[in-house]
């Protein structure tokens, strides 16, 4: 519940902030819409034809019920928040639509559209990684200072960035739902790409669930040449346990009361991020 309340800071602000000035008895101007475009900053690349068909019908009977947020440019409007508002208004035939103009910057414009599809689910889980990426690489913020932003886990955010390392044909898998985030990741912890292919294929055809990937996984890895020995159950859980907990491969090797932890990294920022998982 903590997390949903922090991810929505920025935009309750804003949104609190319309519902002021409308209590106010402030009138709400109205922005043509030839002279609104849409956000630069917009982390969602598709929007569902027949949902904006749908949410215009519903423009059409009770006009829009919530006004969008633009800030000013040299020839008009940029939308901040409210995409989906303005291009149902355009379906429904609308000419103009109630916006609060605000000052934003490119940063926080990004952000604040990111909440919004956040909150909303409306972003693909590829969309969502790319996003996180942008930010941390524009912004040159670690992943624990933009898990704080949005109201996410650092764990979350690396694993969902973690899939942006797949091939772009799996990561259309991805977008388009073909294939679970959960069944990425697992395929994700194989070592080449060929590999990671043949897998999805099998994932389609066969149906496989997460952990029948993992077992998977958990042989290609194998080096050729190596004795697969059974693991004690006991032992199988605690990897599991430790994966659930880090968010990434880990491997416990026992033998007779002695033995190694293998984890998992894939970049200084995870790194950093196991370090924390495992000092807190």
């Amino acid at each position: 519940m903590a997390a949903k309340k922090a991810l929505g800071k920025g935009l309750d602000a804003l949104i609190s902030d319309v519902a002021e000035s409308e209590t106010r008895g402030e009138e709400i101007p109205s922005i043509r819409l030839d002279k609104i475009n849409p956000g630069r900053s917009q982390p969602r690349k598709s929007f569902d034809t027949e949902g904006i068909r749908e949410l215009a019908q519903s423009i059409r009977e009770n006009g829009v019920i919530q006004p969008i947020v633009v800030r000013q440019e040299e020839a008009g409007f940029e939308i901040v928040v409210g995409e989906r508002r303005y291009r149902a208004a355009r379906e429904a035939g609308l000419t103009e639509i109630p916006a609060v103009v605000r000052d934003c910057s490119d940063e926080k414009s990004l952000e604040l559209a990111l909440i919004e599809n956040i909150q909303r689910e409306d972003l693909n889980p590829i969309e969502e990684a790319r996003a996180y990426r942008l930010i941390i690489e524009r912004d040159m913020v670690t992943q624990e200072t933009l898990a704080k932003r949005i109201g996410k886990s650092r764990s979350y955010i690396a694993n969902m960035m973690r899939l942006l390392d797949l091939p772009d044909s799996i990561q259309q898998y991805v977008s388009r739902g073909t294939i679970s985030v959960g069944q990425a990741k697992a395929v994700a912890s194989l070592d080449n790409s060929v590999k990671q292919e043949a897998l999805v294929q099998r994932i389609m055809k066969e149906n496989l669930t997460v952990r029948d990937i993992e077992r998977i996984t958990k042989k290609k890895n194998v080096p050729r040449g190596t004795v697969k020995v059974k693991k004690d159950p006991h032992i199988e859980e605690i990897e599991e346990g430790l994966r659930s907990k880090l968010g990434t491969k880990v491997i416990v090797e026992y033998r007779r009361g002695r033995g190694s932890i293998k984890i998992e990294f894939y970049s200084d920022e995870d790194l950093e991020r196991i370090i924390e998982e495992i000092g807190g």
